[in-house]
């Protein structure tokens, strides 16, 4: 099996429960079709067909949109990002405002921005995009999903100071946690809505004692979820 790398994969959950994991991945540089979440780290890929992308998925491509983030790319030297960006309003989205897919190079906005025109789809548009910048520059390298390379890019866009999460008046929605997970060393607890579907290990454990890189030592076991109610009382599982 080729070296495999390992990513971070950092969940925001309230309260000092948690601090993020690490969760093994295999190469998927040549991967264009694989699917991320926004804070997977992958090299930027050539975009799906646009038609295929959107057709069933609540997907509208906005062309405008597209252009002004691909001129300003430019402007910035980028242009293999430039040539690939794509921005689409997605119907799908409730609470957030929107997502930057940087293996595809695409930018998600919640149409119910439109109530806010023109400030927060203008902003939330170049909070996103220093998303995919910052990753493009990294080439790879594991990042904080907003530190100081994203921060970077907000203030080269015009948005110095910008912050991590939005604070619109969007639909929000609570998730029951039905899955836990406890880490074999620190017993810090970790509340799920999917199941783990690769070996994961202590995001805080491993920075700690393995300077900062994957340890099997740190993996995270399942546990029974009425246990980790009992150990973890403060979360609000739902």
């Amino acid at each position: 099996m080729d070296n495999p790398e390992y990513h971070q994969l950092n969940l925001s959950l309230s309260g000092s429960l948690f601090g993020g994991i690490y969760k093994r991945v295999k190469n998927h540089k040549n991967d264009s079709s694989s699917a991320t979440s926004l804070f997977d780290l992958f090299d930027v890929t050539k975009p799906a067909n646009r038609k295929k992308v959107t057709r069933g998925n609540g997907l509208k491509f906005d062309k405008d949109l597209t252009n002004e983030c691909a001129d300003r790319l430019r402007e910035m030297g980028l242009y293999s990002l430039a040539s690939e960006v794509n921005v689409f309003w997605n119907l799908r989205l409730t609470s957030t405002a929107g997502l930057a897919y940087h293996d595809k190079a695409r930018i998600d906005l919640n149409p119910r921005l439109k109530r806010h025109f023109p400030d927060e789809p203008k902003r939330t548009l170049l909070h996103e995009l220093a998303h995919l910048i910052a990753h493009y520059r990294a080439s790879g390298a594991r990042i904080q999903p907003h530190g100081r390379e994203w921060q970077s890019a907000c203030s080269e866009l015009g948005i110095p100071g910008e912050k991590r999460c939005h604070d619109l008046p969007l639909a929000t929605r609570e998730v029951k946690r039905k899955l836990a997970y406890r880490c074999r060393s620190c017993g810090v607890i970790v509340p799920r809505v999917r199941k783990l579907t690769r070996e994961s290990a202590c995001y805080p454990c491993c920075q700690k004692y393995n300077g900062g890189k994957y340890s099997r030592r740190f993996l995270l076991e399942k546990i029974n979820i009425n246990e980790a109610r009992v150990l973890a009382p403060d979360y609000n599982w739902v």
